[in-house]
């Protein structure tokens, strides 16, 4: 199986570390909810997606959701639903603590022994405050890499731009599994939904054209630097490469699409190095913003 740097096995969380997991996620929830911070155009979109299944009506794809069409297979909009049933607000603030906490088992997975600086540096990374402020599920669907590799089909799936460099990473003798599930879940959604993909394919796509899609007047030209880290990811059998390589293959990356790159890529880093490539980028940010 592809995996990040080895690790001895992880015994099952005992019962004090379940409660304190959870009162963290309760904390962070509280602390999201009653912050100042005015976001979630995102989440409202994927919220809307949610409750289009629970009313039954319009259709999910081919009419504007709120702001935006929803652009993602009918599977994630049904994964929305528990946060949707909470006010707005609330669930947003859910999906802020839930996302946040991904970002730091990844973290972990991938760079056991790291210190106090790089939990830090992803928490306070340009791509984290883009994912929140939005309400965006990119972490949440990278971190699917710690499901069994028979689910990583799926979870490439479910967004692409996030996370499709997972479909690299299914060990061979895990093709058939992968495979299976992920054809169950589309027979699935078809039978209840539709022939979505047409749907889908055939809405308007402004995002593509939008300021804030990074590729803007770029693609396909950087096409090839995420086939080269894929490819480097399956000989080196890392997925953080995998993970790393996933944008640059989409026509559409925001921001929020770095998120699980820079959580992979600050592993390979001192603390040091990774504080020079987050001032840099936070700079760049700046500028950008003021025009420069």
């Amino acid at each position: 199986m592809i995996a990040g740097p080895s690790a001895p096995a992880r015994p099952h969380p005992d019962g004090r570390t379940v409660f304190a997991a959870a009162a963290l996620f309760a904390l962070l929830t509280l602390t999201f909810y009653a912050s100042p911070w005015d976001g979630g155009d995102d989440w409202e979109t994927f919220r809307g997606a949610a409750w289009r299944i629970l009313d039954g009506a319009p259709p999910l794809y081919g009419e504007p959701v709120t702001h935006a069409y929803y652009s993602n297979p009918p599977w994630l909009a049904v994964l929305c639903i528990p946060l949707a049933l909470l006010p707005f607000r609330l669930g947003w603030a859910a999906l802020a603590a839930a996302t946040l906490g991904v970002a730091l088992l990844l973290l972990r997975r991938w760079n056991r022994q790291a210190s106090l600086v790089k939990p830090v540096l992803v928490l306070l990374s340009p791509p984290m405050f883009y994912t929140i402020m939005h309400g965006q599920v990119d972490l949440l669907i990278i971190g699917g890499v710690l499901l069994p590799a028979q689910w990583w089909a799926l979870v490439a799936l479910t967004k692409p731009q996030a996370a499709l460099g997972l479909l690299a990473g299914v060990p061979r003798a895990r093709w058939l599994q992968a495979g299976l599930l992920a054809g169950a879940v589309i027979a699935v959604s078809l039978v209840w939904f539709g022939n979505w993909p047409r749907a889908l394919l055939n809405q308007p796509t402004p995002f593509v054209d939008a300021g804030h899609n990074l590729w803007a007047g770029l693609w396909p030209f950087q096409i090839p630097a995420g086939v080269l880290l894929i490819a480097m990811g399956m000989r080196r059998r890392d997925e953080r490469l995998l993970i790393a390589g996933t944008p640059f293959l989409s026509p559409y990356a925001a921001l929020s699409s770095f998120a699980g790159p820079w959580v992979a890529a600050i592993t390979w880093l001192s603390d040091w190095q990774a504080a020079v490539v987050f001032a840099s980028w936070w700079g760049a940010v700046i500028a950008r913003a003021m025009g420069i």
